[in-house]
């Protein structure tokens, strides 16, 4: 592989993946994060309107809501995955352009060796740490627990 198809088939292939996850795991925080939130401040205005039974329906179902939507937070990970992934790829990002402007340590003569290196370097952690994730995810859901489809960053980007 040369240096130019490594560079579109597994970095850059690599940054969209994970900007893209990045971005729909900072999504799902923050819907889920708000919904919380706005819930539990009207379960506190709500309290105070208790004695009507349709109140009181509506407060029990809320809390159920926000009992839920925090289990949801933990299990998925959705701030941890949100970081995570945009730090791999600002990583990448970075290595790419020292190789780009030949900027240390990519201004030697073996600059493509070891852009690979350090590119799988960063792609390795990244994979442990989905790994290690994805089996906290399958040990805090159960053995019954619906879990939602991961992806392995490292796979190739037209494996999705």
């Amino acid at each position: 592989m040369n240096e130019d198809d490594y560079l579109q088939e597994r970095i850059d292939d690599q940054i969209k993946w994970l900007s893209s996850a990045s971005g729909k795991n900072q999504q799902w925080f923050k819907i889920l994060r708000a919904a919380e939130i706005v819930m539990g401040c009207a379960i506190a205005y709500l309290v105070s309107h208790a004695n009507l039974m349709p109140v009181q329906v509506l407060t029990g179902a809320m809390g159920v809501a926000v009992a839920a939507i925090g289990g949801l937070l933990s299990l998925y990970r959705f701030q941890e995955k949100w970081v995570r992934y945009r730090i791999t790829a600002e990583n990448l990002k970075r290595e790419k352009f020292f190789f780009l402007t030949g900027t240390a340590p990519y201004d030697a003569d073996e600059k493509f060796q070891i852009l690979v290196t350090r590119v799988e370097a960063i792609l390795a952690v990244e994979n442990v740490q989905w790994s290690e994730s994805t089996a906290a995810k399958r040990k805090a859901g159960g053995a019954g627990a619906v879990t939602l489809p991961a992806r392995n960053p490292s796979e190739s980007a037209s494996s999705s």
